[in-house]
């Protein structure tokens, strides 16, 4: 469609080059999705990405024109900036708050930074539309009314999960707001050759496993609200004895945060350190995108992971996964899809972890099974934000011709 007319399309908080390859699945699968919306008007989408620069680019992953602005503090500070020149380009702009920033949990700066920036979404050619993500919580009133203040100029707030969805309304924005799912399970893979014929019952099986290195060196980390009631570095240390003792069971460690510049968030140094004292486990080169590490993860039979879209990788591509939750964006998404595999580290301790992992590992037919079925109401909830993409992109098409 290289002849057809350009829609300018913000993508506020969405980045192709994120060391966390969950800002990079939102990204490429929310990109695809709406890209499919605006080929069926005839339009050829031309993406503005805006979010925070890292050290990858993975921006091939998405088939159409794309472009990035970094986002700061300066910037948004400063009218003539090119942030808010890209902006004022745009058509129509969909905020995706980088999947759970719409919160306070985290530390405060990058809260009003993601409230500044939706405030200068204003600035552009069309209306503010807050893609799938987890809204809340809000611990403070100072926090619930700026995000009150910022709902208030979108045109609608859709939550990918049922307690996102309870906020919106608690907070009055039921009127505005609409129930779907996560955008990452549209993310393209490679499925796996050869996964169904395995036997998960008798063996050999390949167990993923994917440790948060910001939840493992918490001493390194300052600033947010996270509070878990799990001994994070022994959970994780009996995990992978446990999995390395399993006759049947070939461990796999699967990084999704590769930020080699920030110790804390490294989740590729951590597994580096794991695989020195389990040589026996596998330990994949380092991914070179959100596409290629679900491929990886879809090759495995049971995976347990603390990094939320390296389980929504699992699940949707028909891998049984125990996700290690350390916030209720982890319990929202997974009982919204009737999957109750979930471990929740915010109140249940090692034992009970463990336990649960134990049983996963007992019944993995049945656990993939599950799997399955939840990613199937996933596929079928995403079909209402589909729906909404198309009127969405259909109207803004309309206004700029």
């Amino acid at each position: 469609m290289t002849d057809a007319l350009p829609l300018h399309i913000g993508l506020l908080w969405h980045s192709c080059l994120s060391e966390n390859l969950g800002v990079g699945a939102l990204s490429v699968a929310n990109a695809n999705l709406i890209a499919a919306a605006t080929e069926k008007v005839g339009r050829r989408p031309v993406f503005h990405l805006m979010g925070v620069r890292g050290a990858f680019d993975y921006s091939h992953e998405i088939a159409y024109e794309n472009h990035f602005e970094n986002i700061g503090y300066k910037a948004l500070a400063n009218p003539a900036s090119s942030l808010h020149r890209t902006l004022r380009q745009c058509d129509v702009v969909f905020d995706i708050g980088g999947g759970d920033s719409f919160s306070d949990i985290y530390a405060a700066r990058r809260f009003w930074l993601i409230i500044g920036s939706k405030i200068a979404a204003q600035r552009s050619r069309g209306p503010l539309i807050l893609s799938p993500q987890t809204i809340g919580p809000f611990h403070t009133s100072v926090a619930r009314h700026a995000a009150v203040g910022v709902m208030n100029m979108a045109q609608t707030v859709f939550a990918r999960d049922e307690t996102s969805f309870k906020v919106l309304e608690e907070l009055g924005m039921g009127h505005r707001s609409a129930l779907t799912t996560d955008v990452a399970f549209a993310l393209p893979f490679t499925p796996a050759q050869g996964k169904d014929a395995r036997d998960l019952a008798s063996g050999p099986i390949k167990v993923g496993l994917n440790v948060s290195a910001l939840l493992y060196r918490r001493d390194l980390a300052t600033g947010d609200r996270i509070k878990l009631t799990v001994d994070y570095p022994a959970l994780i240390d009996a995990l992978v004895d446990r999995i390395a003792r399993e006759p049947r069971a070939e461990l796999h460690l699967v990084p999704h945060v590769l930020a080699a510049s920030t110790p804390y968030e490294d989740d590729y140094a951590l597994a580096e350190e794991l695989y020195g004292r389990y040589p026996a486990a596998v330990l994949p080169p380092r991914f070179s995108g959100p596409s290629q590490a679900k491929s990886y993860i879809a090759g495995l039979d049971l995976f347990a992971g603390s990094r939320m879209h390296a389980t929504i990788a699992a699940i949707s591509s028909g891998t049984a996964v125990v996700p290690l939750g350390y916030s209720r964006k982890f319990s929202g998404l997974f009982n919204s899809l009737g999957y109750g595999w979930n471990a929740d580290l915010t109140c249940e301790d090692n034992a009970a972890v463990m336990t649960r992992f134990d049983a996963a590992l007992a019944d993995l037919p049945a656990i993939r099974e599950q799997a399955i079925a939840a990613n199937a109401e996933a596929q079928r909830r995403l079909g209402s934000y589909r729906t909404a993409l198309d009127a969405i992109i259909a109207e803004a098409a309309a206004r700029h011709v």
